[in-house]
């Protein structure tokens, strides 16, 4: 690679990472979902679905090598909303958690491991030589990566991060594991893993030559609530009541893959969430409270009354309870989709 393509690459990365580790501090409004139903049809939706970099990067891929892939599973999500206390007001504020229960991280990693299976066999039956797994797995180049990243699963207060077994997570998959809002420090924390995944991709180009191969990074989100905090803008924050609200909306959102061909690299990004049904959950219900959660609230309510405070505040934890079957058919249909589009689009741009 020539020192300027170099450069190029790499400002290119440092963009992209700047950008990841700058979301938390704006406000950016989602881009409407794309139900997944009958109607749907991957091999129609492939080309509009998806943006791509750099056209170019694609052309003449005949083998390819995939060293990452990622599904991260949402796993608890939640949400507040206040409004402002103006005059003698008091303050109100209102929060949300939902958690996911009934499947968790075997369900998850036979998910994974399917959807990488489908995903190598469609790939084949394309056209593409793939490079077999622990040929990867043994190049040194591979070994630094690895080095660089953490062995799945990748575990977090939000999120599980699922990849086929002996596959690290590495590079700007790593620095998304458990993304989500947190504020300005958790978005500091992202910007720092963005910066470090530049190594990482740069490493990457290196990996694709060293295998005379396309090299594709893959990463999927599942989600499974949608929170929305009423008390946005001016007149919101001028209630006297707080509101937040949510329901059942799985889908599948930040999907990406990077293709690094040794000289350049380009990335397919899917636009829009894609919305899988509700029916994969048997029901939702408030948390059982604890001890500890019921003398909090105690504690706080006689505070309020020896100060005459007249802030208000409510508090729901809710849990969504999958059906693992129902999942297994949901999720891994909607996973499923997605990954005949990725493979449909790479193979459009050759």
């Amino acid at each position: 690679m020539t020192p300027f393509l170099s450069r190029k690459l790499a400002l290119g990365l440092l963009s992209t990472a700047l950008l990841a580790g700058t979301t938390a501090l704006h406000a950016v409004e989602a881009p409407a979902p794309v139900a997944l139903d009958a109607a749907f049809q991957p091999a129609a939706m492939a080309q509009q679905m998806f943006t791509l970099s750099d056209a170019a990067a694609l052309k003449g891929i005949s083998r390819v090598a995939v060293p990452l892939f990622t599904v991260e599973f949402v796993t608890a999500d939640s949400v507040s909303s206040s409004t402002s206390g103006f005059a003698a007001a008091g303050r109100a504020t209102s929060s949300l958690y939902y958690q996911l229960t009934g499947v968790g991280e075997p369900d998850f990693q036979s998910l994974t491991d399917m959807l990488y299976a489908d995903f190598i066999r469609d790939l084949k039956a394309g056209g593409l030589e793939v490079v077999a797994p622990a040929q990867v797995m043994a190049s040194p180049t591979y070994a630094k990566l690895a080095a660089s990243g953490s062995p799945a699963p990748l575990r977090s207060d939000s999120a599980i991060t699922m990849a086929p077994a002996g596959m690290a997570v590495y590079g700007l998959s790593k620095a998304a594991a458990g993304g989500g809002g947190g504020g300005i420090f958790s978005a500091l924390a992202s910007m720092g893993s963005g910066l470090s995944a530049v190594g990482a991709a740069l490493d990457t180009l290196e990996l694709a030559k060293e295998m005379n191969a396309a090299v594709l990074e893959v990463q999927m989100r599942v989600n499974f609530v949608q929170l929305t905090a009423g008390n946005k803008g001016f007149l919101g924050r001028m209630a006297f009541t707080a509101s937040t609200s949510g329901k059942l909306n799985p889908s599948i959102s930040n999907t990406s893959m990077r293709v690094y061909t040794g000289a350049a690299s380009s990335t397919l990004t899917m636009k829009n969430p894609l919305a899988l049904d509700s029916a994969a959950f048997s029901e939702v219900r408030e948390k059982a409270s604890t001890a500890g959660d019921i003398a909090g609230a105690v504690a706080v309510g006689l505070l309020r009354l020896a100060t005459g405070s007249g802030d208000s505040s409510s508090s729901s934890q809710m849990q969504a309870v999958a059906d693992p079957a129902g999942y297994a058919r949901v999720v891994g249909g909607g996973l499923g989709a997605v990954r005949e589009m990725l493979v449909l689009r790479l193979r459009a741009g050759q």
